[in-house]
């Protein structure tokens, strides 16, 4: 009787088999290793996103072409036999995984038109949206955004090519916006100057803009993608504080103030600071009001 070892499907060996996952551990470890070297080389040489992306296809092709060469050495792999053998069921997998497809041409696109990188504040989608975020990685198929509350926001590729992007790093500046609701019978004047002081008293509102920033925002306006809706140039004219009256109705009169700011992390922060400090000048002066944040 002659003995022989035990063997699995296809006629690799069980020891063989056990190599080849042995091997993949390995591999696994040095593309984690290549890459974060990679990224520790390229790091203040190239922009965040160029170094992630060459180290994670560095990355990816010791792991892909590593396990491909084992495979074929250890199993006695036979690609093109198998590619043969897929069928119908090559058919199937490549129908159930449309939304990867999806998603990966969409990072591609993502890296070739670059509408969003690394750090930069954005908004995306129309209502609900996702609030204001800022970009911390991208995969394949994710992009993984950061809340200003702490939370991780797992995005499709594809989500950032079909929805709204608002960028607010590009433009380098936020516009604000906070309405409020005084009684027909108050001293509108009044009321005016303390809500214009109010915004005027925090360092962190742009008072009077200086050339650079009128620049920023006429490009950001000027943008190729805007003229794409508007032919029209729009001229900034000044990003002071700026009031106006936008209803008067059932004896009620809405101001809505205008600001700008280059804080665009401490929005919520602006925003509750200015309605509180409102809110107290003008009960101070027996001014009825409603606050409320456009």
């Amino acid at each position: 009787m002659q003995s022989s070892e035990p063997s699995l499907i296809g006629g690799g060996s069980i020891g063989a088999f056990f190599a080849f996952i042995l091997t993949l551990i390995v591999l696994l470890i040095l593309g984690n290793l290549a890459y974060m070297l990679l990224r520790r080389a390229l790091d203040g040489r190239v922009s965040p996103r160029a170094a992630k992306w060459t180290a994670a296809i560095l990355q990816y092709a010791v792991i892909i072409g590593g396990g491909y060469a084992s495979a074929r050495y250890l199993l006695a792999f036979d690609l093109n036999a198998v590619v043969a053998s897929l069928g119908i069921i090559s058919i199937v997998v490549a129908v159930s995984s449309t939304q990867i497809t999806q998603n990966i041409l969409a990072g591609i696109l993502i890296t070739i038109n670059r509408p969003v990188q690394l750090e930069e504040w954005i908004v995306v989608g129309e209502l609900p949206s996702t609030g204001l975020c800022r970009v911390r990685d991208f995969s394949f198929t994710t992009t993984i955004l950061q809340g200003l509350d702490g939370s991780l926001i797992l995005m499709p590729n594809s989500s950032i090519i079909a929805s709204k992007v608002v960028n607010y790093s590009r433009g380098g500046l936020m516009e604000i916006r906070v309405s409020i609701t005084i009684p027909a019978w108050a001293d509108l004047t009044r009321a005016k100057e303390i809500a214009l002081s109010v915004a005027r008293d925090d360092p962190r509102i742009i008072q009077h803009p200086n050339a650079v920033e009128h620049s920023i925002i006429q490009d950001l306006l000027n943008h190729p993608y805007n003229w794409r809706v508007s032919s029209d140039s729009t001229d900034v004219a000044d990003l002071a504080p700026a009031i106006h009256i936008t209803s008067v109705t059932d004896g009620w009169i809405k101001l809505v103030i205008r600001v700008w700011t280059r804080k665009i992390p401490q929005k919520d922060d602006i925003i509750s600071r200015y309605m509180r400090e409102v809110l107290r000048r003008l009960s101070a002066e027996e001014i009825p009001v409603k606050v409320d944040a456009a």
